[in-house]
């Protein structure tokens, strides 16, 4: 699975890094949003608790995704690593809740479907190509949701790499033990070379140990 994380181009053809404060971007944009929402409470606007939870939550990433961007555009390798961890579970949050509204709103669907179709105002077609649309759309957004948080640990991966970061070089007493729960998750994705750098390495420590023997 890691393999199809993107080395060096969004999309196929945007550089990485472009890439990375892009979706940053319309993250903030997106967590922006929770404002609005929020601000519909004040306005008489019916909302559901699942929606004031989901509004709340994107008010309080907000200004994480805020200070990511800087990151971002820095090339700030460890924030840059923190943040892609933090998108990965706000996509799982949000499919939870994508999840939660879908299957909301196809019951009021079916049942709307199902009393104008006792009144002859809709077709059985048309309620079957509507369902099928919106069902589409939904998997559409998820999947370039999953291949965004792709994209942002391709990027910290690059960053990694770059400035020569590991599980056990990390700097000051808090950042060095973030810096190796961070890294320690799936270390071979994070090295360069992966498995068989890794497997070098062992050599070379085991060759090291007979010469000295």
């Amino acid at each position: 699975m890691l393999s199809i994380v993107p080395r060096h181009y969004f999309l196929g053809f945007i550089p990485l890094a472009a890439g990375a404060e892009l979706i940053t971007v319309f993250g903030v944009v997106n967590k922006a949003s929770g404002i609005y929402g929020l601000l519909s409470i004040f306005t008489g606007h019916p909302i559901t608790a699942a929606q004031l939870v989901l509004n709340i939550i994107s008010l309080i990433l907000l200004p994480v995704f805020l200070y990511a961007l800087h990151s971002v555009r820095r090339q700030q390798a460890l924030p840059v690593v923190a943040f892609s961890y933090v998108y990965f579970l706000d996509m799982l949050a949000n499919l939870a809740f994508t999840i939660y509204f879908s299957v909301t709103w196809f019951r009021v669907f079916d049942a709307t479907a199902t009393a104008e179709a006792g009144k002859g105002t809709a077709s059985s077609l048309d309620t079957a190509s509507e369902r099928g649309l919106s069902i589409t759309i939904i998997v559409l957004a998820l999947l370039f949701k999953v291949y965004f948080c792709f994209v942002l640990f391709g990027y910290a991966r690059m960053l990694v790499r770059k400035a020569g970061l590991r599980s056990d070089n990390g700097e000051g007493k808090y950042m060095k033990q973030l810096q190796f729960i961070m890294l320690a998750i799936a270390p071979s994705f994070w090295r360069r070379g992966g498995r068989r750098a890794g497997k070098g390495r062992m050599v070379n420590t085991l060759e090291e140990g007979i010469e000295m023997y």
